[in-house]
């Protein structure tokens, strides 16, 4: 088997495979699971497949008793398979004969066609495209009709076989000689009939029947095309369940010696004596070998025949890369409008979310630009392959994006909430050493310092007491309470303020703000602190509802002294 052979099977599977692969990883909209095991089975098919035919090439090369070896058909015409009646007395032996304008190939009997061509298509598949089939009846040889029509219907089994082979019908010639006073070759195609003489050109049959000795043949002739049409074409026409008719390219004919010896009434004996009572000596004779075939058939079969490469082979494979492609357009589409569906759908629930929904909106908002980042990198590094083959619709996409993006409106800052102040009162300005009671003279200082501390529904006024380390830690802790309380008692006698608004506290030396080594430090660090704190429950006013503990605006006042 020829290297060329098994390296052809390769090349076509390969591209086969590359074709479902690249279908397959660009555009079918599945998961990379199912892609990798696909990929996993069309690896494992595409190696059978080639272990397949290896096998099959090699069998039919070494185990095959069909095989034949054939000459290299280097001709670039018609190669015409001829089988029939009286080869090897056509051929003279030879396996072929050659011509400027095609070759004639010996095949042997009817069914041994597709043998031949099968033998062909292993040794030299480029001319399959070359081939045609003639089949030469002799009809001087039958003595039975049904005999002669068994052979044509295994002719069309083989035209069937033939067509599953190569993937097209092969041209069929039907070649018949009669005894009879001889004539040269006429060929019919269509329904032109054309004379053919040895070594003259080509003429019409109504041209070629002008001169007497011709006009005294037309008769026979007659009696021929309608043995072929009545006998031949009609069993190669004839409609089958299971064989198709046969649709015979040209008809060849010729009267004269047929170069054999004749059966005793044969069919054409009978079917000419029936229908005009006539009997010709069918005299045997050495006809030129040359004269046997009908050159003029193969000008005929030239537009028809033409080298191919890979055959059915190629063919298959063409056509499975053409269903690639239709199929990649059909997942493009696809793959695009559900692009736009996705991007619609975000465009939508963007739509559908008020503007003063801030949350969803924001959450909306994120889905859009992930959109738009990506297709504006797709614009830059160019779409992916499953969006492409001139469906895709990104920047139409991008753009009703930006628009939407633009119309987004950040929900207000919210107002930062004031720390409150604390309003710092000298210990030593309101009490004397040691003392819890006010001193004279203190109210003023009172006055001055909580100007800004007012009562208000919601608010804790917190009053706390604060020491230095002079003394024990439980005589500060009492100290600083005591204070804490005569400075809330003030301020509730004062401004007519309830109980509820008020929390009092004593931390002694606990909480020093400065240091307790120096004087100046324990004179800051001894102080009563005055602050509001929000609180839904505090401060119950008759008469106003409550303020809520997210109130803001705090109203204080800080003094130092």
């Amino acid at each position: 088997m020829r290297k060329s052979v098994i390296l052809s099977v390769v090349l076509h599977t390969l591209a086969g495979f590359a074709a479902l692969l690249w279908l397959l990883w660009y555009f079918m909209p599945v998961s990379n699971v199912f892609k990798s095991l696909a990929t996993l089975m069309l690896a494992m098919l595409a190696g059978w497949l080639v272990w397949k035919n290896y096998r099959y090439r090699v069998q039919q090369t070494n185990g095959s008793d069909a095989f034949i070896e054939l000459p290299l058909l280097d001709t670039q015409g018609p190669v015409v398979l001829v089988c029939g009646d009286a080869l090897e007395t056509i051929f003279q032996g030879q396996p072929l004969r050659k011509t400027a304008q095609g070759w004639w190939l010996h095949a042997g009997e009817v069914g041994e066609l597709t043998d031949m061509v099968r033998s062909i298509q292993v040794q030299q598949p480029r001319q399959i495209g070359q081939l045609s089939v003639m089949y030469v009846c002799l009809a001087d040889q039958h003595q039975d009709e049904a005999v002669l029509r068994s052979a044509l219907k295994t002719l069309r089994q083989q035209i069937k076989q033939l067509s599953a082979l190569t993937g097209f019908t092969l041209p069929v010639v039907v070649s018949c000689e009669f005894s009879g006073p001889q004539t040269p070759w006429v060929i019919v195609r269509g329904n032109k009939p054309v004379v053919c003489p040895a070594n003259e050109s080509p003429q019409a049959l109504i041209d070629w029947q002008q001169t007497q000795e011709n006009l005294a043949t037309l008769p026979l002739l007659s009696q021929a095309f309608g043995f072929i049409r009545e006998t031949l074409l009609d069993e190669l026409d004839k409609a089958d369940r299971l064989i198709p008719p046969v649709r015979a390219f040209a008809v060849a004919l010729r009267l004269g010696a047929t170069n054999t010896d004749p059966a005793p009434q044969s069919v054409w004996s009978n079917w000419l004596f029936r229908r005009t009572c006539l009997q010709f000596p069918c005299v045997v004779s050495a006809n030129d070998p040359a004269s046997r075939f009908p050159d003029a058939i193969l000008p005929l079969l030239a537009p028809f025949a033409a080298p191919v490469q890979g055959g059915q082979r190629t063919r298959r494979v063409v056509f499975l890369m053409w269903l690639c492609a239709l199929a990649a357009l059909g997942f493009s589409a696809l793959n695009n409008r559900n692009l736009i569906r996705e991007v619609g759908a975000d465009l939508q629930r963007w739509s559908a979310i008020p503007m003063n929904h801030y949350a969803p909106k924001a959450q909306s908002l994120v889905a859009l630009k992930q959109d738009a980042l990506e297709l504006e990198r797709w614009h830059r590094q160019g779409e992916p392959m499953r969006y492409s083959l001139g469906y895709y619709p990104g920047q139409r996409l991008w753009l009703a994006l930006q628009q939407a993006i633009d119309t987004y409106v950040p929900p207000p800052a919210p107002k930062p909430k004031p720390v409150p102040k604390i309003v710092r009162l000298d210990s030593m300005s309101l009490f004397d050493s040691g003392k819890a009671a006010l001193k004279d003279g203190s109210t003023k200082v009172l006055v001055n310092a909580l100007v800004g501390i007012k009562a208000k529904p919601g608010w804790l006024i917190v009053v706390s007491g604060h020491t230095d380390n002079t003394g024990g830690v439980q005589l500060n802790q009492t100290l600083s309470l005591r204070r804490a309380e005569a400075v809330r008692n003030w301020m509730r006698d004062t401004g007519d303020v309830p109980e509820s608004c008020f929390a009092v506290q004593g931390y002694g030396d606990s909480r020093p703000i400065d240091s307790n080594e120096t004087p100046d430090g324990r004179s800051h660090n001894r102080r009563v602190e005055i602050s509001l704190v929000p609180q839904a429950d505090a401060c119950r006013i008759p008469g106003e509802k409550p303020a809520s503990p997210d109130v803001r605006d705090v109203s204080t006042q800080e003094m130092e002294k």
